[in-house]
């Protein structure tokens, strides 16, 4: 029997840099089998620092300046973590978190930047806004410009970021305000540009006087409060706003990692980019010292590194031989100045022209381009097998209702053993971190789940018992995060008819992988699957775990009905509510074909993992004890809220298009023809009307038969009663609306505009 590839060493990619983007590009286009990729980043976004001028002259919005981590990770087929790392262990090659279970590695590639080092000026934190985190530095920016600008600016630094900052801010504030500000700028070195030629600083000075920027040069600032600085001459300058452009000091998690580091605490590592300590490490980018050819923090070196990190990453895989990265010692640094015009510095050369400006926003341009216009290679479709799946058997189904068994892409969603070591292992290691994490002791599984059936608590007197059962296939690729996503979505069948869940068995099926590999991987989806459901309140009693194939995670779980809703009276007005936005469907499909945004991506996460406990208790709460609800997951809304108004007794429904909440991008992704693989057969499986025309809405009628993965309650309330429901979900944090009502009148579905009921 032929098998897939097993996963046999873990590559995690912890930051998403420069040269890091880079790395996921080479692995896309040319996949190492047996090697799992990890990315592990705080931000589906990941900015382009060269860009950043321009970002704030006004020249480049947001989108131009990010790449979307989202797109390139499912690109090169790489789990994506998004989380931040609180710390390193390089001895037991280990990252780890705040808020999950750590991560093992092969090798591990750090790409995170610097921090600024703000603790180095007293006074300054708090006090200044530091350039880097660039997304911090661009809120505060865009606050700022949004509300009364400051009129009196200082400006820390004096290399290329800070004098191209000042021009650039200068510039923002005569096009935004009709005025510039007055900007001072302040460096301890001698001159600007002290690891450049003094022809480049005498164009930058001349540049940054022709704004009327006063220059304090050859004097550190020592103190600044919340409005002033002073210099080491105890000269005090006041200011209104404060930036901090000066060096960048390592990042915290370096500190305690084992791994060498130079005498400020960056990673010292060799030509090939390997850590001098632990060589199966390797750093890039400002976090990395480069010994023994040191350069300086600047973009253009992770830039030029990454294709050789990419190429020694792969070449340590397959034990082959490094390749040494020797960085010029002379490069073209393009300054521009925000006058039509840039500066060329190389070596002792520098030159002002219109033609650098052009140079650099080519050069800038195509390197976003590099990683940012990506297409999925078209997939084969399967074979169809044309003797006995030819027309006659086409025939027998609509083209709304295609077997999605010859669909390039099948969407996954509500779609033999594992040793007993890495069971006992990974169950032991998910039950430490659950209870680390504040989780009830009594809610913890036993240690010893090996058998084969599992004792329920006994229910109390005249309670019913209900159970249900839901699998999920690998829709994201963390981990951790799908098994809180699958714990929840099984929960919900509960929640919607009325339940108290108690106790749940779990459902694992694992590709096939190292054994150390794959009881992480079990480790991290039994961690999250046992922490939603000891949010719960729900205990975990026993499993099953499987090998083979693609992995799946799923929960039965059981639980206690003491009351049944009370039948609807036709004569009263019922509205519809749905707890949570819809779209989760379409998104996934969207980032699969990589034609869906890393934002929208994030959002889609995030509903996932939303109980619908709180929504059940309020709709229950309305409804003198009991609700009419149902759960929208992968038959689609349309279907689920039919079902539900012909339990309910009503022959008839409306839902209103335009009263549906959506998450972010799902407009844009359903208007460019993007379905999931599901979408068709739900479509085709609803009797509807509808009863809009524009092009816009019919797009967004789509939302209807959109499969929806761990989906929000949709509930039937009095219209006495709707209001003040969706009030109490809207300030529990749910993205809830009333989007239809039923209607007797109606034989099945309605899709209307909006609705006046």
């Amino acid at each position: 029997m032929l098998v897939a590839s097993p996963t046999l060493g873990e590559l995690v990619l912890l930051g998403g840099g420069h040269a890091q983007v880079a790395v996921l590009r080479q692995f896309a286009m040319s996949p190492l089998p047996g090697l799992r990729l990890t990315l592990v980043t705080p931000n589906v976004h990941t900015p382009y620092s060269g860009m950043l001028p321009g970002y704030v002259e006004g020249k480049w919005s947001d989108r131009d300046l990010h790449l979307d981590l989202a797109r390139l990770a499912q690109m090169a087929n790489a789990r994506l973590i998004l989380d931040r790392a609180s710390n390193i262990d390089a001895n037991a090659r280990r990252v780890h978190f705040l808020k999950r279970p750590s991560l093992p590695y092969d090798i591990l590639s750090i790409n995170i930047g610097g921090e600024p080092d703000i603790d180095s000026i007293m006074g300054a934190r708090g006090n200044v806004i530091p350039v880097k985190p660039i997304s911090q530095f661009q809120q505060k920016l865009d606050r700022m410009i949004a509300g009364s600008p400051p009129r009196r600016l200082s400006i820390i630094g004096g290399g290329a970021a800070g004098g191209e900052l000042a021009l650039s801010i200068s510039r923002r504030w005569l096009n935004e305000f009709g005025q510039r500000p007055d900007i001072s700028l302040f460096s301890r070195s001698e001159r600007l540009l002290p690891q450049m030629g003094d022809a480049a600083a005498n164009k930058l000075a001349t540049a940054l006087r022709a704004i009327n920027c006063d220059l304090h040069l050859g004097q550190p600032v020592i103190r600044i409060t919340k409005k002033s600085l002073t210099l080491e001459d105890g000269s005090i300058h006041e200011f209104d706003a404060c930036f901090l452009v000066s060096a960048v000091a390592p990042a915290s998690l370096i500190a305690d990692s084992g791994l060498a580091t130079d005498d400020q605490g960056f990673v010292v590592v060799s030509p090939t980019l390997q850590s001098r300590s632990h060589p199966e490490v390797f750093a890039s980018g400002d976090i990395a010292s480069l010994t023994p050819e040191q350069r300086p923090k600047a973009g253009v070196f992770a830039v030029r590194a990454g294709p050789v990190l990419g190429y020694n990453l792969r070449q340590y895989v397959l034990g082959g031989s490094l390749r040494k990265w020797r960085p010029q010692r002379y490069y073209l640094a393009l300054i521009g100045t925000a006058d039509g015009r840039a500066i060329a510095v190389r070596g002792k050369y520098a030159s002002k022209s219109r033609f650098w400006l052009f140079l650099k926003h080519w050069i800038d341009r195509r390197w976003m381009a590099r990683y940012s216009n990506l297409e999925m290679p078209p997939l084969p479709t399967p074979s169809r097998l044309s003797g006995i799946n030819g027309a006659a058997y086409e025939s027998k189904l609509s083209q709304e209702s295609a077997d999605p068994a010859f669909a390039a892409v099948r969407c996954l969603g509500c779609g033999s053993k594992t040793g007993h070591g890495t069971l006992a292992n990974a169950l032991n290691a998910a039950t430490q971190f659950a209870l680390a994490a504040g989780a009830d002791p009594a809610l913890m599984p036993d240690q010893n789940l090996e058998a084969d059936s599992a004792l329920l608590p006994p229910s109390p007197v005249g309670a019913e018992i209900v159970q249900t059962v839901d699998m999920l296939s690998q829709i994201i690729t963390d981990p951790f995060r799908l098994g809180r996503i699958a714990a929840t979505h099984a929960l919900s069948d509960l929640y919607a008819a009325n339940v108290t869940p108690v106790a749940a068995l779990s459902i694992v099926n694992l590709a096939e992988a190292r054994l150390d590999l794959q009881q992480h991987q079990l480790t991290q989806l039994l961690a999250g699957g046992i922490l939603a459901l000891a949010d719960a309140g729900v205990r975990l009693v026993g499993g099953h775990t499987s090998e083979g194939g693609d992995l799946s995670v799923g929960f039965a779980a059981t639980g206690w009905r003491h009351n049944t809703p009370a039948p609807l009276v036709i004569a009263e007005s019922h509205q519809l509510i749905l707890s949570k936005p819809l779209g989760t469907g379409v998104i996934m499909a969207g980032h699969m074909a990589l034609r869906g945004k890393g934002a929208s991506f994030v959002d889609a996460i995030e509903v996932m993992e939303q109980s619908n406990h709180v929504a059940a208790k309020i709709f229950n709460k309305h409804a003198n004890g009991a609700a009419w609800m149902t759960d929208v997951t992968g038959f689609g809304l349309a279907r689920h809220a039919s079902n539900l108004a012909t339990r309910a007794g009503f022959s008839g429904l409306a839902i209103a298009i335009n009263s549906l909440p959506l998450i972010a991008g799902v407009e844009e992704l359903l208007s460019a023809g993007i379905r999931s693989s599901l979408h068709g057969q739900n479509r085709g499986a609803i009797r509807y009307d509808c009863n809009v025309s524009s092009p816009h809405q019919l797009h967004r009628a789509e939302i209807a038969f959109d499969p929806q993965t761990s989906g929000g309650l949709l509930a039937i309330l009095p219209v006495a009663k709707a209001a003040s429901a969706l009030a109490s979900l809207q300030d529990s944090g749910h993205q809830a609306a009333i989007i239809g009502h039923l209607d007797a009148s109606l034989s099945g579905l309605s899709l209307i505009s909006s609705d006046n009921s």
